[in-house]
């Protein structure tokens, strides 16, 4: 949503509200001295993810003076659903240099948890009505006629989605690598093993009996472990999320196995499953993956990005969603 705000030359015959350090005040502006010109050039969404989201304000400022100034400070108050979320001042010295303009971004950044404790009834929303209230402070010159600060006050709103997540993983599975593959990575590192023992031992491993990695001489050999699993993830509010990609880094027990992208999705229910098929090197199996065979369970996280479609009203182009999540898992 673009608002435009022009502050334009003012007479003597026109009075104005604006702040000063021992608070607000009215004044005359005399005639042929003009005041900075403020717009908000744009106002949107810059990211989401399922924790949190970003605004970001584009502020243009034109300077009439032939010293430089500086945005000092921005006040934001934000409502929820005209429910007071929180009151914040962020400190600018962005600077305008003389008789010139310039366009700063400023971002906003809102978390979930908190909007939930403030909304009733947040698991029926799909959407919710953000207001977003503040004022510019702008330090002035020192010229007879103005004030010590000038403030721009600015309302926006934005309607944002609902987002209540949970996110697991189901159906983890671990293949060893057929008898022939073993053999061809025995051939390349050139090492006197036997192909069966390695297989018969990886067989083990992954059904979680015990094996000294030691044995197979997996620290000599990159044989590639398929991992299959799903990543389901439910929205517990209304808004629909559903992504066609996700690019990814898969960690387990804190070690980091793999990275990739997916685009196998599809909806089951309100539930969006994304399918991810991958190969762990046997380079890999550090203490935390090894742990996971023997104890049937462990934990997961998983990095990455996508983009979502919100209705064209809150956001016309594709939204970059990030992806951080973790939590427990089974074989």
């Amino acid at each position: 949503m673009k608002r435009y705000v022009m502050i334009f030359i003012c007479s003597m015959s026109i009075f104005m509200c604006a702040s000063s350090e021992s608070g607000s005040l009215n004044f005359s502006i005399p005639k042929g001295i003009t005041l900075p010109e403020v717009r908000i050039k744009d106002f949107d969404i810059k990211a989401i993810s399922l924790r949190d989201i970003d605004f970001q304000f584009d502020i243009e400022i034109i300077n009439p003076y032939p010293i430089g100034i500086r945005l000092e400070k921005v006040e934001f108050k934000v409502d929820i659903d005209k429910n007071e979320l929180f009151k914040t001042t962020t400190p600018s010295g962005f600077k305008i240099k003389a008789n010139g303009s310039a366009v700063t971004p400023l971002l906003l950044n809102l978390e979930y948890a908190k909007v939930i404790h403030i909304v009733k009834d947040y698991n029926n929303k799909e959407y919710l009505v953000c207001d977003i209230s503040g004022k510019l402070s702008i330090p002035l010159p020192k010229i007879p006629g103005l004030p010590k600060t000038f403030s721009f006050p600015f309302t926006v709103s934005k309607k944002i989605p609902a987002i209540r997540p949970s996110v697991a993983v189901h159906n983890f599975k671990v293949t060893a690598p057929s008898k022939a593959e073993i053999q061809e990575a025995i051939r390349k590192a050139g090492k006197n093993l036997n192909a069966d023992k390695v297989v018969g031992l990886l067989g083990n491993l992954i059904s979680g009996k015990k094996v000294d990695v030691k044995k197979i001489g997996l620290s000599d050999l990159d044989l590639k472990l398929k991992v299959n699993f799903d990543l389901k993830l439910k929205n517990n509010a209304r808004a629909k999320l559903f992504f066609n990609k996700l690019n990814y880094d898969f960690s387990i027990n804190n070690e980091k196995v793999f990275r990739g992208d997916t685009s196998k999705t599809q909806m089951a229910g309100d539930t969006l499953i994304v399918s991810v098929a991958n190969e762990l090197s046997s380079k890999s199996l550090g203490k935390g993956v090894l742990r996971i065979f023997k104890e049937r369970k462990g934990l997961f996280k998983i990095k990455g990005e996508t983009f979502i479609n919100l209705p064209a009203d809150i956001k016309k182009t594709p939204l970059r969603l990030s992806f951080d999540e973790g939590g427990n898992f089974g074989l």
